[in-house]
């Protein structure tokens, strides 16, 4: 692997600065929303079944190529997507450190009408030698169990990265460490705070190819400015991977498995737009993918339009929260 590039100094993504839309005083409606456990089914919310109602509709209203339609089935696998890595004892660390209270957990889950199943359960409370899997019945599950991994986890992206540039004492100003309510203490007290996953130079510089490189639909910021429930997320599991040993290229290939998962609704676009370009989802790079390009709120926005206005096969998105956060 090539020597550890320096990103912390580097400029912010596509030369602005981070979007200000993450901090506080502009997403005030979310902390008042989850100013009750209960509330965070915002976040956790049953849309899952939805994932699965998804179709392709050409102008006429009728059913689009074949092609399409197997795209999506590809995207969203009914039986998800097992990656290499394994939980191991990170969630139960992170219980023990009180970064996840699990009553809290599961009064939030059940409020929610997705009450926490055995399995999850045994995974916040035993140690697992299990792969992770991401489907539509657990998507809400991992984008939070990774999400408090992702701020509480000791990692220089979090100390010295894009959002520590904005003030180490505004650490607490974002959806994503503000918002999260699920442990004993202010998420903001939570950040970079605990040594969870312990990475080598090379395995921290295979983090931050990934973290400096791969975006969401919902905000303009990389993975590297982890401001939202879904950045935070993105990192753990690529602090995950990589403490395993997984390429750059693998955890790619997760995001872009975790991505559309997490946002059944924009990549549904996303695999319209490269099916025309003759790219099956599996043969769709994802590196480039979950680039800014097309993997950040304006670059999505491009890719839409063009979509929406490309004639058959525009896409009538699976039904779901997937993007909310």
């Amino acid at each position: 692997m090539a020597a550890p590039k320096d990103h912390m100094n580097q400029a912010p993504p596509e030369g602005r600065p981070p979007q200000e839309t993450s901090a506080l005083p502009w997403r005030g409606w979310l902390l008042r929303g989850l100013a009750s456990v209960g509330a965070i089914a915002i976040l956790l919310g049953v849309f899952a079944a939805g994932f699965a109602a998804g179709r392709f509709l050409d102008d006429s209203g009728g059913s689009a190529a074949s092609a399409a339609q197997g795209d999506l089935a590809a995207m969203l696998p009914p039986d998800g997507v097992t990656i290499s890595a394994r939980w191991g004892d990170t969630l139960p660390r992170l219980v023990e450190q009180g970064v996840i209270d699990v009553e809290k957990f599961k009064v939030a889950a059940a409020q929610s009408g997705s009450p926490l199943t055995e399995e999850q359960l045994r995974l916040l409370t035993e140690p697992s030698d299990e792969n992770l899997k991401i489907d539509a019945n657990n998507a809400y599950f991992m984008v939070t169990v990774l999400w408090g991994l992702g701020i509480a986890n000791k990692n220089s992206i979090l100390e010295q990265g894009p959002m520590a540039q904005n003030g180490w004492d505004k650490r607490g100003n974002y959806a994503a460490t503000g918002g999260w309510i699920l442990g004993d203490r202010a998420g903001g007290e939570m950040v970079s705070a605990y040594e969870l996953i312990s990475l080598t130079p090379e395995e921290q510089a295979t983090v931050e190819e990934i973290a400096f490189n791969s975006y969401r639909p919902c905000c303009g910021n990389a993975t590297a400015f982890p401001d939202c429930n879904h950045g935070a997320a993105a990192l753990g599991l690529a602090e995950l991977m990589a403490s395993q040993g997984a390429s750059e290229d693998e955890i790619f290939q997760a995001v872009k498995a975790f991505n559309a998962f997490w946002f059944p609704q924009q990549y549904s676009v996303l695999a319209t737009h490269f099916a025309r370009q003759g790219q099956s989802w599996d043969k769709i790079d994802a590196r480039e993918l979950v680039s800014a390009q097309f993997s950040s709120s304006r670059g999505w926005a491009q890719v839409n339009q063009a979509v929406q206005s490309g004639g058959t096969g525009v896409p009538q998105a699976p039904t779901g929260a997937g993007s909310k956060c």
